[in-house]
């Protein structure tokens, strides 16, 4: 399995029994160390990057949230930044998806009262009140079958984990339900569903510097990797209709300009997850 629970509220899950999947299909990044940075002055909700994927912390009234545990060692670094910036203890984990530089660190939080993740169950899931609120989505498949995206709509920030994991062609893990050829359109009912979203948390981008942060990814940047995706594919299966091969058409892969600073370490991979599911 890729997930680590079912969507249900108020469940309690023993975090020993914690399944968490093996794919090495997202470069790793060689960081050693944690940043916390603020994302409003006034706000309580911050973003944590190095050691894995984007995570964001947030201080709420009856304890800490952490969205995405990093890869495996990072659980003290994490609990000595949620004691910074609360006095209440850290009860609730949700997990975008079940890779291990998202989860890694889950099994160290032995104290969490709550593990929430995707288990084919519900397409979405409310928590918490207020401006906290915190809504989950899962609106199809794409780089896994169990991609949710975390959402905060009362600050107007949504953490995408791999689904947008920056500008740069997408990882597809086929063996646990990853699409290439429905991840453009997954994409798309993502950004139907979040209206009133401004502010984009990427799962892999490196942020600029500055607490609170300032600026980076916005539903713009988000339509525009749909864009990718989309244009993606269609020259993807327009060299396999000229019956080139997968690896041919890596290596004759051409994109519009507009993506030209796009990173495309994952393009052959992701030609090839394509070619597996067009020849089928």
């Amino acid at each position: 399995m890729i997930v680590c629970a079912a969507l249900i509220a108020g469940s309690v899950i023993d975090v020993g029994r914690i399944s968490i999947s093996v794919f090495a299909g997202q470069p790793a990044r060689s960081d050693t160390t944690l940043r916390s940075q603020s994302l409003d002055v006034s706000d309580n909700l911050y973003l944590i990057s190095g050691g894995g994927g984007n995570s964001l912390m947030m201080a709420g009234d009856e304890g800490v949230v952490l969205v995405d545990t990093k890869r495996a060692g990072f659980g003290k670094a994490l609990l000595d930044i949620a004691s910074s910036i609360s006095d209440q203890p850290l009860t609730t984990i949700i997990h975008t998806h079940g890779h291990p530089d998202h989860t890694g660190s889950t099994p160290e939080f032995t104290e969490a009262r709550q593990i929430i993740g995707r288990d084919r169950v519900r397409d979405r899931l409310s928590l918490l009140d207020g401006r906290d609120r915190i809504e989950l989505y899962y609106l199809g498949r794409a780089h896994t079958n169990g991609d949710v995206v975390v959402t905060f709509p009362g600050k107007r920030i949504a953490l995408m984990g791999d689904l947008f994991p920056g500008k740069m062609a997408p990882s597809v893990d086929v063996a646990n339900g990853g699409s290439g050829v429905a991840f453009p359109e997954t994409l798309t009912r993502v950004i139907e569903e979040l209206k009133g979203i401004n502010r984009i948390i990427p799962g892999h981008a490196v942020p600029p510097p500055g607490s609170p942060l300032r600026g980076w990814m916005t539903m713009a940047d988000l339509q525009e990797y749909a864009d990718f995706t989309r244009d993606f594919l269609a020259a993807v299966r327009d060299a396999f209709a000229k019956g080139r091969t997968a690896d041919e058409a890596a290596a004759g892969l051409t994109l519009p300009d507009r993506y030209k600073a796009y990173a495309l370490d994952n393009a052959k991979a992701y030609v090839q997850a394509v070619y597996g599911e067009i020849e089928r």
